[in-house]
């Protein structure tokens, strides 16, 4: 029995980066052998076990074939004479195709390590195509690697594109993981500017079917500048700097980050805020299974933006205060400020005549309307209707600012 590191573990040392977790192969060994050895075994589908100390994940070596569409139509055969190069010959893409023994030593029959060293993502076989899934880990590994100078190579760039119609197959829990994934990163845009360039070089002629639609995320009802506008919003003030120092520039001169970016939530939040319509939210939303923390954010985000800062022109003043009072107390300013903050943000990016940057004082003022000591002692009634006069007064002068 020999045992290896694999897969994402070899690439990030390789790399200089902290890999997240370990995973290991092991070769010539049973699930016998291994039950024997105080592992546990986690795997339904293929023969995954927990180390007795480390819990983390070893899987006996294996071979896999696709059975038909989707991630889960797979075959896996593991048995002790399944060869490293054979387990290997599964993985994606090389430098995720890379092994490293006990010593030290590289085990790399896919030139993994020279792919690394090019900073080249590329496919390990032809095989790539029988998983549709793969469409997404590419999108998430460029994600990750982009800003380190990687790029994807065409014959790779080829296959997603060949991919495309397959997505449909996936199940929507597997593309929210990858998604989620993504989400908890660094840099979530270039995955979306991935599948967006390559859903529409692959011309695929069902691209309207509403299952591929709601399968591929949110890339179907914007247009090319909309992936700019997800994640950057432009400041109207052209030498404006913010204040902090941490806070991270995208590109030159004035555009930023949007500073309601704050949280994995918030950024899905602003990905379904540019949904065509809230029906198309809403059935993203169900059709992946997304977590009520992320559904709940893209909902308030969505309405907010639509029914109040994209109306706001034509909106009259009292509906311009009533509807921003009913707005922000569901996002409960007193309780989280920093989530009431992220909510306004969000909702008025890149709409001309929304200056971001006075939410951040503005919802700090709101969230300090408290009762007092004496009013306390008031019946809840009451106290209700004292702070909400004082709410409706501070948005009526926050407002008249504006018309000034």
């Amino acid at each position: 029995m020999k045992i290896y590191k694999v897969g994402g573990a070899v690439r990030d040392e390789l790399l200089g980066l902290e890999p997240t977790d370990n995973d290991w192969v092991v070769v010539g060994s049973t699930p016998k052998q291994m039950l024997s050895m105080g592992y546990k075994q986690v795997g339904k589908d293929f023969p995954v076990f927990l180390h007795p100390d480390t819990k983390e994940e070893y899987a006996l070596a294996r071979k896999e074939r696709s059975t038909g569409p989707g991630h889960t139509a797979f075959n896996f055969s593991y048995s002790p004479n399944v060869t490293l190069e054979e387990d290997l010959s599964r993985r994606d893409i090389t430098i995720n195709a890379i092994a490293m023994d006990d010593s030290g030593n590289l085990i790399d029959p896919f030139n993994g390590k020279n792919d690394l060293d090019n900073k080249i993502i590329r496919h390990v076989s032809d095989a790539f195509v029988e998983d549709p899934l793969r469409v997404l880990r590419v999108a998430r590994f460029y994600s990750k690697l982009e800003p380190l100078g990687f790029d994807i190579s065409e014959s790779t760039k080829e296959l997603l594109i060949q991919l495309i119609p397959s997505i449909i197959h996936l199940p929507g829990e597997r593309i929210w993981q990858e998604t989620e994934k993504v989400l908890k990163s660094s840099n979530p845009v270039q995955y979306f500017e991935l599948l967006y360039e390559t859903y529409y070089k692959s011309n695929w002629r069902g691209r309207n079917n509403p299952l591929f639609t709601y399968a591929f995320v949110p890339l179907m009802d914007t247009w090319v500048n909309t992936i700019k506008i997800m994640f950057i919003h432009r400041f109207h003030a052209p030498n404006y700097r913010h204040p902090e120092e941490n806070y991270p520039t995208i590109m030159s001169g004035d555009w930023r980050i949007n500073p309601g970016l704050k949280t994995p939530q918030s950024w899905w939040a602003i990905v379904g805020s540019n949904m065509k319509t809230r029906k198309y939210l809403d059935d993203l939303n169900k059709r992946l299974k997304v977590p009520n923390s992320y559904k709940r954010m893209s909902e308030v985000v969505y309405d907010f933006r639509e029914k109040y800062f994209k109306k706001y022109e034509k909106l009259d003043f009292d509906t311009k205060v009533n509807t921003l009072y009913e707005f922000i107390e569901k996002c409960k300013p007193s309780k989280d400020l920093n989530y009431a903050i992220s909510i306004c943000c969000l909702a008025a990016h890149n709409i001309l005549g929304s200056d971001i940057l006075k939410w951040n004082r503005f919802m700090k003022d709101y969230s300090e309307i408290i009762p007092s000591k004496d009013e306390k002692k008031l019946d809840g009634p009451e106290i209700e209707k004292i702070l909400k006069d004082r709410k409706i007064k501070l948005i009526e002068q926050e407002l008249k600012k504006e018309l000034d």
